[in-house]
């Protein structure tokens, strides 16, 4: 009986993700075909008394947006809500419209972050402002970041209290994404002298421009199951330190995996855009002065010479960063996790949200 039930603890996370991904991409896709129609568009925003024009709305918004969309992501996000809303008792499906607003939003910072990184590619394809322009990718980006909320606001499965809830979450987060866009721009660009710049600058960073938008989800999802104030923070902790370690892992696989890192550019795109990861910020501190000086030349290169790239990449690995910045990741989810352990019944929404953590930390891709 103990056999049986270990073997039902166990679970295929990336199989799960695959399913779950599916099930979502469905609803993401029918979620933006509504701007497909006359009729459709003025349910959704109101009448004016005026016309719109659904074709050029389908050229501008629906076909960039499906586009972007459907060239691939793991969809942990909704994910991760999905299972917080299973993980506190409540069914899922009845708010798996709401997960959309995590996603969408994510892949509307994706949009303005390869303009702003001057990225060509996005998952091995032309970036949305290389392929249909860059009037058409900041404006995308913005109706991205509004339009799921529209379903939160509309709903009639919520209560005042629940929509005000959830509205307030969403406001004070965005603020978030933000400004650690803006601190990883500033840095980027040598608006500031990154050799003072810590560990614990990187991972607010990190917080604020990756991690929150996992906290939204846990957030969300917690606010939907019914969970008190205190577990909802909790739970909002937990979200954002994921997010942090997937930032983490995201930085390895971005300098040591080909595969990875080909989808935007090819093994160490971070170092032709100057990235100042937390594998950068470890080398500067632990190299010769002669190495640092030379790093730090290299990132304001802004390079595609693979061999200034490996070079910048050999620094960095020198000084052991790759398996320093691992055992941080770890860390942080092994922490984490204990907190939420605590909190929430045995079940397998409750396994599902421990496999993805760990998951998001170990993957290489």
């Amino acid at each position: 009986m103990e056999k049986e039930k270990q073997q039902e603890n166990i679970i295929d996370i990336e199989k799960y993700l695959e399913e779950e991904a599916a099930k979502l991409n469905k609803i993401i896709h029918e979620s933006l075909t509504v701007m497909s129609s006359d009729r459709s568009i003025e349910k959704l925003l109101g009448r004016s008394g005026y016309k719109y024009d659904p074709q050029a709305l389908k050229k501008s918004i629906v076909e960039p947006a499906l586009y972007l969309l459907e060239l691939g992501g793991k969809r942990w996000r909704p994910t991760l809500m999905l299972a917080t809303i299973e993980a506190l008792g409540r069914n899922p499906a009845d708010f798996v419209e709401f997960a959309l607003i995590p996603e969408i939003i994510h892949n509307a910072t994706l949009i303005h972050d390869d303009m702003e990184d001057r990225s060509l590619t996005r998952r091995g394809h032309p970036a949305v402002h290389i392929k249909y322009g860059e009037d058409v990718a900041i404006n995308l980006g913005d109706f991205m970041m509004y339009f799921p909320v529209l379903a939160l606001m509309d709903s009639a499965k919520l209560s005042p209290k629940e929509k005000d809830a959830m509205l307030s979450i969403y406001i004070r987060e965005m603020t978030h994404v933000t400004v650690g866009q803006a601190t990883d721009i500033a840095w980027h660009n040598d608006f500031v002298n990154v050799s003072r710049i810590t560990e614990e600058n990187y991972l607010q960073m990190a917080f604020d421009k990756t991690g929150v938008l996992a906290r939204v989800a846990c957030k969300l999802g917690a606010v939907l199951g019914g969970a008190n104030d205190k577990t909802i923070d909790t739970l909002g902790r937990f979200g954002a330190t994921i997010g942090v370690a997937f930032q983490l892992q995201d930085d390895i696989l971005n300098l040591y995996q080909s595969k990875v890192s080909a989808s935007k550019g090819g093994v160490g795109e971070d170092i032709t855009e100057g990235k100042i990861t937390m594998l950068v910020i470890v080398a500067l501190k632990k190299a010769k002065e002669a190495d640092k000086k030379r790093l730090l030349e290299i990132l304001a290169m802004h390079t595609r010479e693979r061999k200034l790239i490996d070079e910048a990449i050999a620094i960095i690995d020198s000084q052991g960063a790759r398996e320093y910045v691992t055992t941080v990741a770890s860390g942080l989810i092994r922490n984490s996790w204990a907190e939420v352990d605590g909190i929430l019944p045995e079940s397998r929404a409750k396994n599902v949200l421990r496999s993805l953590s760990e998951f998001l930390v170990s993957r290489s891709k």
